[in-house]
């Protein structure tokens, strides 16, 4: 192994299928995944050829259960163009340092022509969640006189989860300075499962800046508004976001808050500040509104 790195969390393209576009030129189908990101570098042992540990690969990989989405063992070299656009960032990531080639990275010059890919999926499953793969082994690695060539592979596994939340939150200054200038202030840092009513641990950190700011303006009342997405029905989410602002209140209340300055509210969907459409606007409809009464 001459090369490692690992990220909780991050968002990758990865090739899904070889096209043939009218020209007869080779192109690639993309999927976006999300997840935990894993890199890793090999150097096989002098005298590996590409096509050999490709296929060890292959076959270990096949009989664990991958389910192969990209193969290319021949004429891979404009895969390998498209791909690398897409893996520009890891020029940087591999570098080889054993006093013959200080500084230099593995993605710099490879044989296009030797290229192999492979890309896949595990299922999701009791053991973990849904798993993709990629792997490109090369040659170009050495051939020098200090140097024997070797096969050179990068693996890239992506274990899908969700995007974590919960990490930033609105302290009791910017609370205070919201409710003054505006008369209210959307949080997102009050994390429930989906679909349920208590409160995440996560979300403790937000309880404490909210109830600090309450402690500290001793003469302000509030509303806590709940508001959901479109996803289900109206009396669902009402029912829902009504639910989840009393459990705020309940937690404010547990904190030393008078509850006679408080009053709950689930309004469901019916004041969206983004579209609903895609998930990027349903997770700013999904938040804790607090209201100066």
């Amino acid at each position: 192994m001459t090369g490692y790195s690992q990220t909780e969390w991050t968002e990758v393209r990865l090739p899904q299928a070889k096209t043939l576009k009218q020209d007869g030129a080779k192109s690639l189908e993309w999927k976006v995944v999300e997840g935990k990101e894993t890199r890793l570098h090999y150097l096989s042992p002098v005298g590996k050829t590409v096509l050999e540990v490709h296929r060890n690969y292959r076959d270990a990989l096949l009989k664990a259960g991958l389910q192969l989405s990209l193969s290319c063992e021949q004429n891979c070299e404009d895969v390998y163009r498209q791909w690398l656009k897409q893996a520009a960032p890891f020029e940087r990531q591999f570098k080889w340092d054993n006093g013959h080639f200080n500084g230099f990275s593995h993605y710099d010059a490879p044989d296009r022509r030797e290229s192999q890919f492979l890309v896949g999926h595990f299922s999701a499953s009791s053991r973990g969640p849904k798993t993709h793969v990629l792997i490109l082994n090369s040659i170009g690695f050495g051939g020098t006189t200090k140097v024997p060539a070797m096969t050179s592979t990068f693996i890239q596994i992506i274990e899908e989860k969700a995007q974590p939340n919960g990490q930033v939150t609105v302290n009791a200054d910017a609370i205070h300075q919201s409710l003054q200038n505006a008369g209210h202030i959307s949080l997102y840092g009050f994390l429930f499962d989906t679909g349920k009513t208590e409160l995440k641990a996560e979300s403790h950190s937000q309880l404490a800046e909210l109830t600090a700011m309450l402690k500290s303006q001793s003469s302000l009342n509030v509303m806590i508004v709940g508001h959901t997405d479109n996803v289900g029905n109206i009396e669902a989410n009402l029912n829902l976001s009504q639910a989840r602002a009393q459990a705020i209140v309940q937690a404010l209340i547990q904190a030393g808050i008078d509850k006679r300055r408080l009053l709950a509210k689930g309004v469901a969907n019916f004041a969206p500040v983004a579209s609903n459409a895609n998930e990027e606007g349903r997770a700013l409809n999904r938040r804790v509104e607090i209201v100066v009464q």
